[in-house]
């Protein structure tokens, strides 16, 4: 039961990174409240990734690390 709800919470988390990488590339979308609440809860462990992957070519991979390492974990869980 307790990974199961662990398995929904990090499905839920990957598609916040999803909504909020997307919302990234339309600045007027992230001047309301749901996106800062999105940086607070997803920026911090996508600049721990920045810190080791820079953005390569202006091209920020972090987040398609995120969750690649999220899917990872997931799959470990079951």
């Amino acid at each position: 039961m307790i990974l199961r709800f662990l398995d929904f919470i990090i499905q839920i988390y990957i598609i916040l990174v999803i909504i909020y990488s997307l919302g990234s590339w339309f600045p007027q979308l992230t001047e309301n409240r749901f996106f800062d609440f999105l940086a607070r809860i997803i920026e911090p462990p996508l600049e721990t990734i920045r810190r080791v992957v820079p953005p390569v070519a202006g091209l920020d991979f972090s987040p398609a690390i995120l969750i690649f390492a999220l899917i990872i974990f997931q799959h470990f869980l079951r």
